[in-house]
């Protein structure tokens, strides 16, 4: 018999809203509960999405003995603790990106996954994706031969900003970089591995948070790479893989709407495509019924060590670019 798993929601929100959406469509998926500092928004949460257990706290949550996994959307700046929180309580965490503010809070939640001998993912969409996966197994295959260079953007422009609000709060862990540039960066990562140098520049507010940030990166045998997040240009997300023999274009418009172009000289551009139940968030949630199926305390796709290269990748960025906040 196939084991249902309960899952809990910490911090009920936009997004989410949209991972639970997602996950009524598993057959082997439970949303359980849904716990947030406020009961009556963990009420409504609950009442929107049919979740039958609601609670006013996060310790509530957590203490609650038939929930299984608990997926963590509070911002940025409370990931490593609510992580702790969980894992503590021997609550098996997927924990929205950014996993944490800096290289030192994700080494820590690491440890505690470590020492509770507990499973922790962080929820980093991309690599579950089968746009990627056929993109990696492309540049794997030597038919456009290596990769020269890799451009990656994630902007959007939703001005006037409430200054206050999560992206542009210095005390909620805001600013482009940790909230959308960690995309791309993490696709350069993917794609080509850890970089030698780098340069980076940042638009910066009167709070030192970053708004645009732009990043070149140099490699090993010449190969080069350039980021490109903001929250004042409406550019969407998507990466250009540039190889010798050709190139490779990823887009998507939405979690559930992405495509892959596949270009080689002298022939029909080919563009496949996924929707609705073959792509989305719920490609998480799968990754992490797998490891647990599995007894694994760690996912292969998403693991310690990526989410290691990641956050160590964008505090360096950070030091570059002169925003120092959250280090």
């Amino acid at each position: 018999m196939t084991k249902i798993y309960n899952w809990g929601i910490l911090a009920p929100g936009n997004i989410a809203g949209k991972f639970v959406s997602e996950l009524k469509g598993i057959d082997c998926v439970r949303v359980l509960a849904v716990g947030s500092r406020d009961f009556n928004r963990a009420k409504e949460f609950a009442t929107t999405f049919d979740i039958a257990r609601y609670y006013g706290s996060y310790e509530e949550l957590v203490a609650d003995p038939d929930i299984d996994v608990v997926y963590i959307a509070s911002p940025h700046a409370f990931h490593a603790e609510h992580t702790k929180l969980c894992l503590h309580h021997k609550k098996a965490v997927l924990c929205e990106k950014a996993f944490a503010l800096n290289t030192s809070e994700v080494k820590g939640m690491i440890e505690a996954a470590n020492l509770e001998q507990v499973f922790l993912m962080e929820a980093m969409m991309t690599p579950h994706q089968p746009s990627y996966q056929e993109a990696r197994k492309i540049i794997e295959s030597g038919v456009l031969g290596e990769i020269k260079h890799l451009h990656g953007w994630f902007g959007f422009n939703k001005s006037p900003y409430d200054l206050n609000g999560r992206l542009y709060n210095p005390l909620l862990g805001g600013g482009a970089l940790l909230d959308i540039g960690l995309y791309p960066l993490f696709d350069v990562l993917w794609f080509m591995g850890q970089p030698l140098d780098i340069f980076a520049f940042a638009d910066r507010t009167l709070s030192n948070i970053d708004q645009s940030v732009t990043v070149s990166m140099q490699f090993e045998g010449g190969k080069s790479a350039s980021v490109f997040a903001s929250f004042l240009s409406a550019v969407g997300v998507g990466t250009d893989i540039l190889c010798e023999n050709g190139a490779l274009h990823l887009r998507r418009s939405s979690a559930l709407n992405q495509s892959l172009e596949i270009l080689l000289p002298g022939e029909p551009v080919k563009t496949l495509c996924w929707q609705g139940n073959s792509c989305g968030l719920k490609m998480e949630a799968l990754e992490v019924i797998r490891c647990l199926d599995r007894n694994q305390l760690e996912s292969s796709v998403m693991s310690h060590q990526s989410s290691l290269q990641l956050i160590n990748l964008i505090d360096s960025i950070k030091v570059e670019a002169g925003v120092l906040l959250n280090i």
